[in-house]
């Protein structure tokens, strides 16, 4: 696990590098801003999770349910905020304010909705994930199970993760 940190961090430093060569006019094109956007995000989370590798990976793997849901969601989330905004969960909304490329983000997450899809992606990700023995829940029987049990304000994003899980794979954008 390390080593794949320390290439994941190698590369992240490289990107940078390369960010910093290019000239001024061009930091401003949209794609820049992303890569730098991402960049940022990689190193905060990197940072707040103390390189934890298993904990680095659940936070992607939570922004990537979250950007799901909000594809289905009614309502208007934008999957890419969304899944920033669940990888970014487990950091201070105070420290995300203080970063001048995450602030967006710290406003996001402070939304109600937001939460609440952050609540329901990890949640399914955390039971969906292998035990220490290896075993897994079968996604299905976890979405009946979060269904029967969910709130009234949480029932409709646990439908909405539901049915990204169920449209033919050549449906899905994430």
């Amino acid at each position: 696990m390390d080593k794949e940190l320390t290439l994941h961090e190698l590369s992240r430093l490289e990107a940078e590098r390369k960010l910093q060569e290019l000239p001024a006019a061009l930091l401003e094109t949209a794609w820049v801003r992303e890569a730098q956007i991402e960049a940022v995000i990689d190193a905060v989370v990197a940072v707040a999770l103390g390189g934890d590798a298993l904990a680095i990976a659940r936070a992607r793997h939570a922004g990537e349910w979250c950007a799901r849901i909000a594809n289905t969601l009614p309502g208007g989330l934008d999957p890419s905020t969304a899944r920033r905004v669940g990888v970014l969960s487990d950091v201070n909304g105070a420290v995300l304010e203080r970063i001048v490329e995450l602030r967006h983000i710290a406003r996001h997450a402070c939304d109600d909705q937001m939460k609440q899809v952050v609540s329901v992606a990890r949640e399914f990700d955390q039971r969906i994930s292998p035990d220490e023995f290896g075993r897994s829940i079968s996604p299905n029987v976890v979405l009946r199970a979060m269904l029967a049990n969910a709130s009234e304000a949480t029932r409709p994003i646990v439908a909405a993760l539901a049915s990204t899980l169920h449209r033919p794979s050549h449906a899905r954008v994430a």
